[in-house]
C-alpha cells in the first residue's frame, strides 16, 4: 500500500487485497477498518459477458463507477448502459445486478454504509489472486444454491440470474 503523509492512504493499481471471484478479478481498494467502517471500495476487471445475479443488499446500498468500458446495469425493472465516466447507485433493498459488454471494462464498487458483508462475501466466494489478472474461465458452472447461501450469509440476496446480453 502506498501511504501518503498525514491521515489516510493512497493505493495504486498495483495495491490493495486481490480475489478471483466467480471468473473476475476483484481488488480492495478501501477496508470497512481502514474507512472507520464508512465504506468498501472494490476493482473489478472481467471479460466481456461477466455478469453478476439480480441481488439486494439488506444493510448497504452499492454505487457503481464505470472506470473503462462498457457495463450494462439492472436497477430495479430497468436496463440501462453504462458507458465508460457513467456512474449508477442501488439503494439497499432495490434489486440490481451487472454485466460486462466489452472486454477492457473496469468497474468500481462502493458499499455503503459498510457493515464489512461484501469483503466477507467476496472472499468466501473467491480464493486469493495468484497474478493480478483476469482469471481463467471457471471449468464448470458455480452452484446456485450454494453461491446464494453464502450471500445470504453475508447481508446479499440473491433473487434472479444474471442478466443476459
Amino acid at each position: 500500500m502506498s501511504m501518503v503523509e498525514g491521515p489516510g492512504f493512497v493505493r495504486t493499481e498495483e495495491d490493495g487485497e486481490a480475489l478471483w471471484v466467480l471468473g473476475g478479478l476483484y481488488t480492495f481498494k478501501a477496508l470497512a477498518a481502514e474507512t472507520d467502517g464508512g465504506c468498501t471500495v472494490v476493482e473489478v476487471r472481467a471479460p466481456e459477458g461477466f455478469a453478476i445475479p439480480v441481488h439486494f443488499h439488506e444493510q448497504e446500498g452499492e454505487g457503481f463507477y464505470v472506470a473503462e468500458g462498457e457495463v450494462t446495469f439492472v436497477l430495479g425493472d430497468r436496463t440501462v448502459p453504462g458507458p465508460k465516466g457513467s456512474f449508477a447507485y442501488a439503494p439497499r433493498n432495490v434489486e440490481h445486478a451487472f454485466r460486462f459488454e466489452s472486454p477492457d471494462a473496469k468497474l468500481i464498487l462502493f458499499f455503503a454504509p459498510c457493515n464489512a458483508g461484501h469483503e466477507g462475501l467476496f472472499r468466501e466466494l473467491g480464493e486469493p489472486a495468484p497474478r493480478r489478472e483476469i482469471p481463467p474461465p471457471p471449468e464448470a458452472a458455480p452452484d446456485a444454491d450454494r453461491l446464494a447461501e453464502i450471500a445470504a450469509r453475508h447481508g446479499t440476496r440473491w433473487v434472479g440470474p444474471p442478466p443476459e446480453g
